[in-house]
């Protein structure tokens, strides 16, 4: 079968511009290797630092949830200890009411933590300026809470604050971190 299209007559260039081999026309061919060398050279620090910063961020989150976690589970336990659980001698390994829900929270915390990063109070009064029970029932120091919870209630409730540093490191750079969780839960045991 006959193409419809008429062929140029030789030495006429085409239309469409010259093909690969033909140089009559386009000057030399160029070789585009070396450019995408350096594109690349270029682009690979930045997608580095963007990983790296990726998967310390996530790191970060991970130990944000298990200081929030730890937290938790530390305000939930501290809520159902009677405030009188470490009076006698030796009931609670010589530790305090306080010191005991200290420890619950760094057990929980996966060895993320120590215990002078770890407040815990048993508090009442208005969340704005509430008091601890007394010396005993608190690691913040004398009838210290934790931190101003803004609760509305007024009654007896545990108050946990978990804080820790971290870095988030993206190749070029580092940059701290203070993680921190607080957690509070009603003191459901009757006080005195």
């Amino acid at each position: 079968m006959r193409s419809l299209v008429p062929m140029p007559a030789r030495g006429e260039p085409r239309r469409g511009g010259p093909l690969r081999g033909d140089r009559s026309s386009a000057g030399p061919v160029r070789d585009e290797r070396g450019a995408a060398l350096v594109e690349f050279a270029l682009a690979l620090p930045v997608f580095v630092a963007l990983l790296l910063g990726m998967f310390t961020g996530g790191i970060a989150y991970l130990h944000q949830e298990e200081l929030t976690n730890a937290a938790r589970e530390a305000a939930r336990y501290g809520s159902v200890l009677p405030p009188d659980q470490c009076d006698s001698a030796g009931a609670c390994g010589g530790l305090d009411w306080a010191q005991l829900v200290q420890q619950v929270a760094v057990e929980r915390s996966d060895g993320t933590l120590v215990a002078s990063q770890v407040c815990v109070a048993l508090v009442s009064g208005p969340g704005s300026s509430p008091v601890a029970y007394d010396s005993s029932h608190t690691t913040a120091g004398g009838t210290s809470p934790c931190f101003d919870d803004g609760s509305s209630d007024t009654g007896f409730r545990v108050q946990v604050s978990l804080t820790r540093s971290d870095t988030l490191d993206a190749f070029f750079f580092s940059h701290a971190l203070e993680l921190t969780s607080h957690a509070i839960a009603r003191y459901e045991v009757p006080v005195n």
